[in-house]
């Protein structure tokens, strides 16, 4: 019997994990594939653990300390575990749209055994933050491609192997597909803190494998965060990239002071155009839509910080030693 493993790390996700939960088990399957789902819980303390009782006989259930959880080794001691031909990840607020949702992200797979990796769009909640329903809306439609389009991303010819493209890094494992023996035995996971993703989407490109998008595989996904965790996750995202991907960080703090205002304007503009706010609604998001821009434009700035002060700190390090070693 041949299996897709579904893999959720859980951490305080009550909120949205059954309604996950019910759309998976409802899902349809290729034919000759069975379901497997895994869960690991890295110590949650409000109703995570309660729902995950409820389908204890259906999952392959682990726990962890939290200081154990790590983006990129959590998800790769899941895949090990798994015994299925491709593992699914999907975040804990990531809900997948409709009962095609399994085959749709997993059929690029069947186009050629290149594919080593597939995401889906995400659709953001009707009532999220505009500056996160934006981020989400515009990611995925600029994407360019119709809703039955399988979009592939590749750097190398599958003829030759030669450079053809500059590696495309985007890709996002609150939704995505990975063919296991791929990642098991060829491109696991990099051992980072942060953007153990786009690192995965690098490094199976650099082997000349190929990414795969599907608009059909979709889920409703869109972050809630307060202002203070938005610049957290921005701060974290900017940090991430920047170790894994080698991302060019560069902002000054003029860019931070006057950086947020087109961005809220865009803001505006798609809260007055969305269909799916109520009037009470867009009025909360054009009050509070300046605050988030800030926050993420300190949280990038933060993150430059963090770099420079790392590299004076690199610096001045190098320069002790030559001295040491002048004297």
């Amino acid at each position: 019997m041949k299996y897709i493993s579904v893999f959720i790390p859980v951490f305080n996700g009550e909120k949205y994990l059954e309604e996950a939960l019910k759309s998976i088990f409802n899902q349809e399957l290729p034919d000759g594939y069975e379901l497997e789902v895994l869960i690991t819980d890295s110590g949650s303390t409000d109703n995570s653990l309660e729902i995950i009782d409820k389908y204890r006989s259906k999952i392959v259930f682990n726990q962890i300390p939290n200081s154990e959880f790590s983006h990129s080794q959590t998800r790769m001691n899941a895949a090990i575990r798994s015994k299925g031909e491709f593992i699914v990840f999907l975040s804990q607020d990531a809900t997948p749209y409709h009962k095609k949702w399994l085959i749709s992200l997993t059929e690029p797979f069947f186009l050629s055994e290149k594919v080593g990796l597939v995401f889906g769009k995400q659709i953001p909640r009707p009532n999220a933050a505009a500056t996160i329903k934006r981020e989400v809306t515009n990611a995925f439609s600029s994407l360019a491609v119709s809703p039955e389009t399988v979009l592939i991303h590749r750097s190398l010819s599958l003829v030759d192997s030669k450079k053809i493209a500059p590696i495309n890094t985007f890709f996002s494992d609150v939704n995505s597909a990975v063919r296991r023996d791929i990642l098991i035995k060829a491109v696991p996971f990099r051992h980072v803190s942060y953007a153990e993703d786009q690192a995965l989407a690098e490094d199976m490109q650099k082997k000349g494998f190929l990414k795969a998008y599907t608009p059909l595989g979709s889920v409703w996904h869109s972050n809630e965060y307060t202002f203070k965790e938005y610049m957290n996750r921005k701060f974290d995202e900017y940090i991430g990239l920047k170790e894994s991907t080698l991302f060019n960080l560069n902002i000054g703090f003029r860019s931070v002071l006057l950086g947020w205002i087109k961005p809220t304007f865009r803001d505006y503009l798609f809260i007055f155009k969305d269909k799916e706010y109520k009037t009470k609604s867009k009025i909360l998001w054009v009050i509070k839509s300046p605050l988030y821009n800030i926050a993420g434009k300190l949280g990038y700035y933060l993150a430059c910080k963090h770099f420079d002060n790392h590299q004076k700190r690199s610096e001045m390090s190098l320069e002790s030693i030559n001295k040491k070693r002048g004297q």
